[in-house]
């Protein structure tokens, strides 16, 4: 078994969110199991190649230094070949630009993925928070109409 050089650039992971406020992740993981590192979709473009400043690197000659780019919007999922010497390749064709759906199988050079996109359940709303009671009481009537007047004496 070759053991495949990687380093993940990044800090907090970014993920789309679904209508219903949950968040959706997806990866491409290796069809065949320790024969590459998973690719996990860590935020909206990510960049896949050779290059030190590539966000998820795979440091072997048939990968290009800049070979693909990953791209999460609107719970779609693209991947677009920067001009790599050996391609990518979606279920088996050549491809510049397309969309990916659960279960594609992806290859960045020699390496084949499969594209695994988990949605968990959705969020429930916050419940609304119950509404205060009026602070200050209403004041009473400036006039009793009840009330006898009194005469004012001059």
């Amino acid at each position: 078994m070759t053991r495949i050089p990687t380093r993940i650039l990044g800090n907090v992971p970014e993920r789309a969110s679904n209508d219903a406020g949950g968040l959706m992740s997806a990866q491409l993981v290796p069809v065949k199991p320790g024969s590459a590192p998973a690719i996990a979709i860590v935020r909206p473009v990510l960049l896949v190649g050779r290059h030190p400043e590539c966000d998820f690197r795979i440091d072997v000659p048939q990968v290009s230094r800049r070979h693909c780019c990953l791209a999460m919007a609107y719970e779609r999922l693209v991947i677009r070949d920067l001009g790599s010497r050996n391609g990518v390749r979606v279920n088996g064709r050549l491809v510049e630009e397309v969309q990916l759906r659960p279960g594609d199988e992806v290859a960045i050079a020699h390496f084949i993925y499969r594209l695994e996109w988990t949605q968990p359940a959705p969020v429930k709303p916050p419940k609304p928070a119950p509404r205060p009671s009026p602070a200050v009481p209403d004041p009473p009537p400036l006039i009793d109409l009840d009330d006898d007047f009194i005469p004012l004496s001059d």
